[in-house]
């Protein structure tokens, strides 16, 4: 195809758009200045009092808290404060003994039920594979023998060693599961009364 001649009354050849840019760069950096000094000042009348608010307010938060610092003095001086701070400190050294002891429990709780835990949760992790493959198997006669399979494994015993260094044995999955509950309920009753 052959080109078009380009005519020779088009605007954008005959004559020059500079000044049209100009005045559209002017009208655009104007608008951009009205619409910051809107923004900071125009619409924001209260500033001005803002300001003095905050100076005000620091002031008044400085000479609180040197009464509060008098206030707190006072308290601490008085007789009702020194009594209560006596029977804190009272109970406080009656109950070191008890605290230290749960202390101790719970750091020897949580020994023996890491040790538990870690052939309680593999035992687990197999009895809960196999009872969904029991679930999810749809043929009768293979249920029953995966069934079999599992009473089989519960049934069988483990032995656990605890942190001491001796073996703890356990006749079957349901012995170990329930010393694992049990551990840790004696666990969370100690924690509880601790705190």
């Amino acid at each position: 195809m052959p080109e078009k001649p380009i005519s020779e009354d088009d605007p954008i050849v005959s004559q020059s758009l500079a000044p049209h840019y100009v005045i559209c760069m002017v009208i655009l950096m104007a608008t951009l200045f009205w619409a910051l000094w809107d923004e900071d000042f125009g619409q924001r009348p209260w500033k001005a009092f803002q300001h003095e608010w905050k100076s005000r307010y620091s002031a008044f938060l400085k000479s609180a808290r040197t009464q509060s610092a008098t206030s707190e003095k006072e308290i601490e001086s008085s007789a009702d404060y020194q009594k209560l701070k006596q029977d804190y400190e009272t109970a406080s050294q009656a109950a070191a003994p008890r605290i230290k002891e749960i202390n101790e429990k719970l750091r020897g709780l949580g020994a023996d039920i890491l040790a538990v835990q870690n052939v309680f949760t593999d035992r687990r992790a197999y009895v809960n594979a196999s009872t969904y493959d029991i679930e999810t198997t749809s043929s009768a006669s293979s249920k029953k023998s995966k069934q079999q399979d599992l009473d089989e494994y519960k049934a069988k015993p483990s032995s656990v060693e605890m942190p001491d260094g001796k073996k703890r044995p356990f006749k079957n999955f349901t012995e170990l599961e329930d010393t694992y509950n049990e551990l840790k309920n004696e666990r969370t009753q100690l924690s509880a009364e601790f705190f």
